[in-house]
């Protein structure tokens, strides 16, 4: 797929820079490190579309939203830090991350309207979104910066690649009275669903302190150029085509911020927890609607949101 080519190119340049770097004789391989863990995630995810290309008749049309999506995470991650780089005279950390994660629970709410700012609400359907996943992986590199007046401080500006997808669900669903008094009616066989691409590369740094060579606290912060694309499948929509119904391409941006501290158990074993705040957002993107006449029906991406908050657990083993 489109979105996976400067994937592919960022990671074959990085491996390509370590592997040149490290074939230096006048390199030496300081550490190398290596993570396992599990993690609790609860995300928020939205987006909106109007009902023209200009933004209008009305602004917001259509709107989906997943609320307190629960989300079980396999977090890997490696480590590895080289000393005498030629040129920048500093230690060099190279780093990768990834996770898979499984959406255990959520809900969706899918609104239609047809006033503007969410005025004359025509449609409301509601379902479960506990059948879903994600899958994240991040990659930098960066020089330390340590100072001798400040023993066990470290400064770390990164650059690095991301990529971070999301694949959402709706199920069990039930089509919501905007009548008051009326019952609710389920929906036989929903099984929607929406996958989401955020990729680009960021820049950030960490800063690390270790207290008396034992517990180490670190945060980070990280600011990330993206572009967003998405494909969904409406499947119970006769009028659309399938499995593709519509897709969504905007360009926007994520912020992450993390809180980090690790312990060492023994000599190789070192006991880590985190906690991971993230918030990103694309904008003036386009909605293309492929339907079942073979046509295809354009109209504005306003806004896509998706706020992050995670906790997790892991063991470092120094090699």
């Amino acid at each position: 797929m489109r979105f996976l080519f400067p994937l592919l190119i960022s990671v074959v340049i990085l491996c390509c820079s370590v592997l040149s770097v490290s074939a230096c004789d006048s390199i030496c391989l300081d550490s190398v490190a290596g993570d396992i863990g599990l993690g609790y995630r609860i995300d928020q995810f939205d987006w909106n579309i109007a009902g023209d290309t200009s933004g209008g008749n009305p602004n917001i049309l259509s709107e989906l939203t997943w609320d307190d999506l629960e989300i079980l995470q396999l977090q890997l991650a490696g480590r590895l830090e080289l000393n005498k780089i030629p040129y920048l005279k500093k230690n060099l950390q190279v780093q990768a991350n990834i996770s898979f994660g499984k959406i255990w629970s959520g809900t969706a709410q899918d609104s239609d309207y047809g006033g503007y700012n969410r005025e004359a609400e025509s449609a409301r359907s509601v379902g479960d979104a506990d059948k879903g996943m994600t899958f994240d992986l991040s990659g930098a590199v960066g020089p330390i910066f340590e100072f001798e007046k400040l023993p066990g401080f470290r400064v770390i500006p990164l650059i690095g690649y991301g990529f971070n997808m999301q694949a959402l669900t709706m199920t069990d669903g039930e089509q919501i009275s905007l009548v008051e008094g009326e019952p609710s009616t389920p929906i036989p066989g929903l099984d929607s669903s929406y996958t989401a691409y955020w990729y680009g590369p960021w820049f950030g740094a960490n800063v690390e302190y270790t207290f008396r060579n034992k517990l180490t606290l670190a945060t980070g912060l990280e600011y990330h150029w993206v572009e967003f694309f998405a494909q969904a499948d409406w499947n119970l929509r006769t009028d659309f085509e399938h499995p593709v119904s519509f897709e969504h391409e905007a360009s926007g941006s994520g912020v992450i911020w993390n809180i980090d501290g690790s312990y060492p158990l023994n000599n190789q074993w070192e006991w880590l927890f985190s906690a991971t705040v993230q918030d990103w957002n694309a904008s003036g993107g386009t909605d293309r609607t492929f339907l079942a006449d073979g046509s295809v029906a354009k109209t504005r991406l306003n806004q896509v949101d998706w706020d992050s908050f995670a906790v997790a657990t892991r063991l470092r083993y120094q090699f």
